[in-house]
């Protein structure tokens, strides 16, 4: 069909245009390949050819937008909220054209025109799942009427006739599905690039433990979640919205239970010895700070997360400081108050709470920020401030951002640490800051260390404590938080001397 398209198309026509930038290599620079997918698929639509045709174009689109999307995400995921214009852009662009061509594999299934229905439909949830993907790494709400459109075509996947053994290669819609619906229980806000990679990798692997049904489940009911296929909008607790009257058939529910279980078997085997590799486990588990992140996602999938504590509206101007080596620079030489003023970013806190805060941009880059990043918050005028960690974070424009941080301390100390390690003979200094315990969350000192920095569990840690030096052997003992950006230790000080600081 194609090649008799080829063939008929005259020269300088759209379909001669389509077709033969379709024939060309992708652009070098993915920026570019966005743009030029975007504009080709327009011309497309306006081509006077039958859907069947159609449809067997926009496979190689779909191919064209999956490449273009791959090597797009790593340049995503390098960039603080909010993402540089030019690159949002791109990233919007791309999202779009995967929302026009899951709305056309599906119109296609709806008027029977599809040449092959179910790979049309695995097409279009793939670019549904990838859409998701690129929007949760640059902190974007969900695209519109994506959930609409993956809504209805599970419910298409789940009327056709399916073969009892899939061909290599081919693309399971409800799999998919079962992807998209872990990964949004995850809450990508929450997630930074690398743990958003680690997750959706397991995910991956695992999500046909995911379990969909039409009928309403009996027990375990925090765990459940229900859609409605005619409804543009993502999985509602059941405990907190139940689900519409008069929908059966329509209304779905849904449970990542089962794969928090299976996670959690995976995470014991692992803890107990046993390698990812023995376990045909994805390799990123290997690595300690993964199976931490997955710990945490295991207990949302577990049971709907639940408030700890009330919010309270409260607007204030606040500055922040975003960034270890910024925080430690600032700490550490004071009296630069004008380096605070020029690296500072000024937001408004819109509520509060015991634990932490929620705030919105006021204006300026906010630099280095996402989910996991060590932020230093102070009160426009006044002489407290904070150490917290950022929680989530969302950009629903490339002008505005919104954050939720936790609070770590009241104050810190700059510090300078040498680890005790045989095996490393230069003992070079490291930069750590010491956080004081926080009244009703943690009762022991604190010691924040850049990600990976921590050699040993011995050392020896200089501060300065008012107007003298001290200097003292100390030792970390549990590892009371870890992001991709730094690790909190409880620590233990066994000893000190002080010096006149000159």
């Amino acid at each position: 069909m194609i090649e008799g398209l080829i063939r008929d198309a005259q020269t300088g026509d759209a379909a001669r245009a389509v077709l033969d930038w379709l024939a060309a290599p992708p652009a070098a620079s993915a920026l570019e390949e966005t743009d030029a997918l975007s504009r080709h698929l327009g011309m497309l639509d306006a081509m006077p050819v039958s859907q069947a045709a159609r449809v067997r174009i926009l496979d190689v689109f779909h191919d064209r937008a999956l490449g273009c999307s791959e090597a797009l995400k790593p340049a995503l995921a390098a960039c603080a909220l909010p993402v540089e214009p030019r690159l949002r852009r791109a990233a919007e662009s791309l999202c779009d054209t995967h929302m026009r061509l899951a709305r056309t594999y599906l119109d296609a299934l709806r008027a029977r025109v599809a040449h092959r229905p179910v790979r049309a439909a695995g097409y279009a949830m793939v670019c549904v799942l990838d859409a998701y993907c690129l929007n949760s790494l640059f902190g974007a709400p969900d695209p519109a009427g994506m959930w609409g459109i993956a809504n209805a075509l599970l419910m298409y996947a789940r009327m056709m006739a399916v073969p009892a053994v899939s061909a290599p290669g081919s693309i399971d819609a409800e799999q998919l599905y079962r992807q998209l619906v872990a990964l949004a229980l995850a809450q990508p806000p929450h997630l930074a690039p690398a743990d958003f990679f680690s997750a959706a990798e397991y995910i991956r692997c695992y999500s046909g433990a995911v379990r969909i049904q039409t009928q309403p489940p009996h027990r375990d009911l925090d765990s459940w979640f229900w859609l409605d296929d005619e409804v543009d909008s993502g999985p509602t607790p059941l405990l907190r919205t139940p689900a519409p009257v008069g929908r059966t058939g329509h209304t779905l529910y849904c449970s990542c239970q089962r794969l928090g279980m299976v996670l959690g078997q995976h995470l014991d085997l692992l803890e107990g010895g046993s390698s990812a590799a023995d376990l045909h486990l994805p390799e990123g588990l290997a690595q300690s700070a993964t199976r931490r992140l997955l710990r945490s996602l295991q207990s949302r999938w577990m049971a709907m997360p639940r408030r700890q504590h009330g919010r309270r509206e409260r607007v204030q101007q606040v500055r922040m400081l975003i960034g270890f080596e910024a925080i430690w620079q600032l700490l550490e030489y004071r009296e630069q108050s004008a380096h605070w003023e020029t690296a500072s970013t000024h937001w408004i806190m819109v509520n509060d709470s015991p634990g932490g805060f929620a705030l919105k941009l006021a204006r300026g880059q906010a630099g280095l920020l996402r989910p996991g990043a060590p932020v230093l918050i102070k009160g426009t005028g006044s002489r407290n401030w904070m150490i917290c960690v950022v929680r989530w974070a969302r950009s629903a424009r490339s002008d505005h951002v919104e954050a939720g941080v936790q609070l770590l301390s009241h104050g810190a100390q700059a510090a300078t640490v040498v680890f005790d390690d045989a095996g490393n003979s230069e003992r070079t200094p490291v930069a750590a800051l010491r956080l004081p315990p926080l009244a009703n969350q943690r009762t022991h000192t604190g010691l924040l260390l850049r990600t990976g920095t921590a050699s040993s569990s011995h050392m020896l840690i200089a501060h300065v404590a008012g107007n003298r030096c001290r200097l003292g052997k100390a030792r970390l003992s549990d590892l009371d938080l870890q992001t991709t950006a730094f690790d909190l230790f409880e620590l233990e000080e066994l000893g000190a001397s002080e010096s006149e600081d000159i």
